[in-house]
């Protein structure tokens, strides 16, 4: 009998048992922690599985990869997509079920960035428009504007910043979102000088001696100009709105320029004048040096009236050498034995053979030519145009051209070049410096 009670007590205590397994509720839990506290992508996120009652779970991760795990614990799990993600856990038994979803604020890298453009330009007082480009989640600015007006502001669309002065000048921006973190960025702007107008009239090379027909460039020195506008009465303009015209004056007289300039901000008048003098048909060369045959690399023997220079031994080439009107051949510094040559000559008088080198016409004696010319100093001095020489024979004797020495100063010297204009040359001077000894003279030649 006791043992059949047993029995019976034994049975109805594991049947107790058994119905409190039956009862235990799931309970879906879990708790995280962001590493380092940063909520900016990439996020990592450790998770902590507190459910209850559970033998089976799954988790679902939004803006992750993988999305999905089906252990209890996940462990660090990396999020990559910014904004509101939704993290589920889902419990389960044989017995129960239960969800627990979240969601996690995460943010993106805040990015700064801005673009100005000047109003209008930036030449003189300038206001620059700001267009801020920020993005990843960007919530607080702080502009600075070292220079401009204002120093400073914290809106997103900053108004516009003037400037002064002309410089360069740094815009920096300080981009946050709510949690703090932050990106910097600067970028460099210049603004230029205000308007300043002034030119200058230069006359072309040929035309350096200010003689009709002339034509002149139109040397604009003017700063900060967008605009222009020419006048010229009594010239022909190239062209009348370009910022470096040229202008031809056919007759001699005085004429007045002006230059209107602007930038579409500001605008200013300059007027000069010009005086056009008449063709005298005369080249003057006053106190031209050329050197002894010993000389010639250093105060060089070649004159072009064409290229209006002394030309060294290193400076004849092939464009050149058909420019070279004459060439000086001087012995020593003794000046004994002197004669201007013919450029096609040179190599007989111990030079360089010239390139291209033209046949000139020389009376380098007059006194001893026999060729019935007699062109004195005073004849010299007294040439003011070029017809001056066109009475003037220019004929080659042997006795011509002769060696003449140093015991007549002045000298003049005749000649006729390859394009048939006369000349003359007078030696003033003759200056002994040993192996850099040199002659001082005048050339007048009829030019076109």
């Amino acid at each position: 009998m006791k043992r059949i009670l047993f029995y019976i007590l034994l049975i109805l205590l594991v049947s107790s048992c058994k119905r409190t397994e039956v009862d235990v509720v799931v309970t879906a839990d879990f708790t995280y922690e962001v590493q380092d506290s940063n909520y900016t992508i990439p996020v990592r996120i450790v998770f902590v599985n507190k459910s209850i009652g559970a033998q089976f779970y799954k988790w679902t991760f939004e803006g992750s990869t993988p999305g999905t795990y089906d252990k209890r614990d996940p462990g660090v799990v990396s999020f990559t997509k910014a904004g509101s993600v939704k993290v589920i856990l889902e419990a389960w038994s044989d017995l129960g079920r239960q969800i627990k979803e979240i969601i996690i604020q995460l943010d993106s890298v805040p990015k700064a960035d801005f673009a100005t453009a000047a109003l209008i330009n930036n030449l003189g007082v300038t206001d620059f428009a700001i267009t801020n480009k920020s993005y990843g989640g960007v919530t607080k600015y702080a502009w600075s504007f070292p220079g401009g007006i204002p120093a400073s502001s914290i809106e997103k669309n900053p108004p516009g910043v003037k400037y002064t002065s002309p410089g360069e000048y740094r815009i920096f921006l300080e981009a946050k979102n709510d949690r703090g973190r932050k990106d910097t960025i600067s970028k460099l702007i210049k603004v230029l000088p205000g308007l300043s107008a002034n030119f200058d009239i230069v006359p072309s090379f040929d035309d350096e001696d200010y003689q009709a027909p002339l034509v002149a460039v139109l040397q604009n020195n003017t700063v900060s100009a967008t605009q222009h506008k020419w006048q010229a009465p009594g010239g022909t303009l190239s062209n009348s709105t370009d910022s470096v015209p040229t202008v031809t004056y056919s007759l001699p007289g005085t004429y007045t320029v002006t230059y209107k300039a602007g930038n579409g901000k500001d605008s200013a008048t300059v007027t000069k004048n010009i005086t056009v003098l008449p063709n005298t048909g005369l080249r003057t060369f006053a106190n031209v040096k050329l050197g002894i045959n010993t000389a010639q690399s250093t105060l060089g023997v070649y004159f072009s009236t064409i290229l209006r220079k002394v030309l060294l031994k290193g400076d004849v080439n092939a464009s050149n050498g058909n420019k070279i009107d004459i060439a000086f051949y001087g012995l020593s510094e003794s000046f004994n034995y002197n004669l201007f040559i013919s450029p096609d000559s040179a190599q007989v008088w111990a030079f360089d053979a010239i390139p291209g080198g033209t046949a000139t016409k020389l009376i380098n004696s007059q006194e001893l030519c026999g060729c019935g010319v007699n062109f004195t100093v005073a004849n010299f001095d007294n040439v003011t145009t070029g017809t001056a020489f066109s009475s003037v024979p220019i004929n080659v004797t042997t006795a011509g051209n002769t060696f003449f020495s140093n015991a007549l100063v002045p000298r003049v010297v005749l000649f006729q070049n390859a394009i048939g204009k006369k000349g003359a040359v007078k030696i003033k001077q003759y200056v002994s410096a040993g192996q850099q000894s040199y002659i001082i003279c005048d050339i007048k030649v009829q030019k076109d």
